[in-house]
């Protein structure tokens, strides 16, 4: 169920990469450790770390049982206080977590946000109030997900940068660093 979910995350990622003119990057394997999986473009590599954010945790519960086809799953979740902000904030947790960790600069940390109460644009303005780590080790960070349709928004599945990836999208082999590959 993790391995399907991480691979659905990604594979959906670079869809909607190469539709804004990226590389088109292919899952190549699952990494042995982390980060999850690697994906290849020309000989460049990326490798891909998943992680995901909900309102609270449980939220998290509530899908991942009904996910998993657990035996009464709940009928629904209730969660309390302004739920826009607190998945702002999760946003924020799973970043500073993640930074903690040292993947290698040819990372990309992709944060799934399930369907929700949130719109994208609601999303990307709180995103604009929280303050992230001054150094991030990732080549690139997003947020992404399905988006619901509101008055002020498309809905869908929807990407928000936190750091983008360089404005080339490669990555070279940096030969100082035992094989080490990094952002160009």
């Amino acid at each position: 169920m993790q391995q399907q979910f991480e691979r659905g995350v990604a594979d959906r990622f670079f869809k909607w990469f190469v539709q804004q003119g990226g590389p088109n990057y292919s899952f190549v394997d699952r990494a042995h450790e982390a980060p999850d999986l690697v994906y290849a473009c020309n000989n460049l590599y990326l490798q891909v770390e998943i992680t995901a954010a909900y309102y609270d945790g449980t939220h998290a519960k509530f899908l991942w049982k009904y996910a998993r086809g657990a035996g009464n799953p709940p009928n629904g979740w209730q969660g309390v206080g302004n739920p826009h902000k607190a998945l702002a904030q999760a946003i924020l947790d799973r970043v500073e977590a993640k930074c903690e960790k040292r993947y290698g600069l040819t990372t990309l940390l992709l944060i799934e946000v399930p369907p929700g109460l949130t719109s994208a644009e609601e999303l990307a303005e709180l995103l604009t109030q929280k303050v992230f780590p001054s150094v991030i080790p990732f080549a690139g960070v997003y947020v992404a997900g399905r988006f619901p349709i509101t008055s002020n928004s498309s809905g869908g599945y929807r990407v928000l940068p936190i750091k983008e990836l360089p404005a080339n999208h490669s990555v070279e082999r940096d030969a100082r660093k035992d094989g080490e590959r990094r952002p160009t």
